[in-house]
């Protein structure tokens, strides 16, 4: 044939689309249905779901073994307790204020306490801690030293560890005075009908101080109605009497608290409040960006203090950046955990960068 009289031919197989395929038989296939047409009514019924995102598992935090255990408190049996709550206040010193400062107040935090006759566990409320929110301390009445959980897990820390735990800095040392008020009259009389004399056990091992030098402070069982060190002032707010099982206040690490967030840096304020702390006078820079980087290159942790207030702390060789002061000059310092000095004030602008310590000859990428 022809190859010109077969063009016409192949064309119109080829828009046809294949006519010259046939099955095994000999007959010619058919091309497939079409899909039905779904109603509007049920076509979200052939929707697939699709597959959840799987997160990655977040290692959880070591948890040691207690180096004394506390099996013998391993009972249901009742015992008597008290639930304390003191509200913890920071006390700007003199050398920070300003009166710049009234229309924002300092950050406060509470301190929460279950105690017995021999054991004791208190735990760190609320934004105004320098401290992972959540950590929780264990102590008992024979043996020195505490258990702690925070972002970190749980260990022991012996004699003193506690304030250099407080500190930013736990393989050092720290200390601090500690004054314990005492009351007299009616109201000394309703709180001593019930343990306390954990409470000044538990003000010792924070402070790094003798155990002894504080027990008579709360000795007959009257409780302390509040307590200060360095900038950190205490009232107690409420005190329920109640029975716990013994097994509740055991002062190792068998029942731990749910897992506790670790940060190496926080906000004490929101940004409404960052907001309200009144600027210098003098040149305003544009725009909106009122950040402020900290970079801390001393050893111990350091609470940043803007006129007055202070708005966060960071840990030794951490820096971290606080958000919503406005742009201007401000006065700005920063305090150790027990309130002696990091860096005196001095006028710093934002959006810019406070500086504590000296700098290191190899730091990491700055913010």
């Amino acid at each position: 044939m022809n190859p010109r009289a077969l063009a016409p031919w192949l064309l119109c197989c080829g828009l046809l689309g294949g006519c010259g395929d046939e099955s095994p038989s000999g007959h010619h296939q058919l091309p497939p249905p079409p899909s039905p047409v779904l109603e509007a009514a049920d076509w979200a019924s052939h929707v697939q779901p699709t597959p959840a995102a799987v997160a990655e598992p977040r290692r959880a935090p070591p948890i040691h073994p207690a180096v004394m255990r506390d099996d013998s408190e391993d009972s249901d049996d009742l015992v008597a307790a008290r639930r304390l709550v003191y509200r913890v206040s920071f006390i700007v010193p003199p050398g920070f204020r300003s009166r710049k400062a009234l229309s924002v107040s300092p950050p406060a935090g509470e301190l929460h306490v279950d105690l017995s006759i021999d054991r004791l566990r208190a735990r760190f409320v609320g934004s105004g801690w320098p401290v992972d929110e959540g950590a929780q301390v264990r102590l008992r009445r024979d043996v020195s030293g505490v258990y702690l959980f925070d972002g970190l897990g749980g260990r022991s820390l012996g004699p003193g560890q506690l304030a250099a735990w407080f500190a930013g800095n736990e393989s050092g040392r720290s200390q601090s005075r500690v004054r314990v008020r005492r009351e007299f009259g009616a109201r000394a009389k309703a709180n001593q009908e019930g343990p306390a004399e954990l409470m000044c056990a538990l003000l010792a091992e924070w402070t790094n101080q003798s155990r002894d030098n504080l027990s008579r402070r709360c000795s007959g069982g009257s409780l302390p109605p509040g307590f200060r060190f360095g900038p950190w002032g205490a009232e107690l707010t409420a005190v329920v009497p109640l029975e716990l099982p013994r097994y509740a206040l055991r002062a190792d690490e068998v029942d731990a608290p749910a897992p506790i967030e670790h940060r190496t840096a926080h906000a004490m304020l929101d940004t409404s409040a960052m907001a309200r702390i009144e600027r210098r006078p003098g040149p305003r820079p544009q725009g909106s960006d009122g950040t402020l980087h900290v970079v801390n290159n001393a050893i111990t942790r350091a609470i940043v203090l803007v006129e007055g207030v202070p708005v966060g702390w960071v840990d030794g060789a951490t820096q971290t950046r606080f958000e919503g002061l406005r742009p201007g000059t401000y006065e700005m310092g920063a305090l150790r955990s027990f309130g002696l000095l990091r860096s005196p004030p001095r006028m710093v602008e934002v959006p810019g960068r406070l500086r504590l310590g000296p700098r290191r000859p190899q730091q990491s990428a700055e913010l």
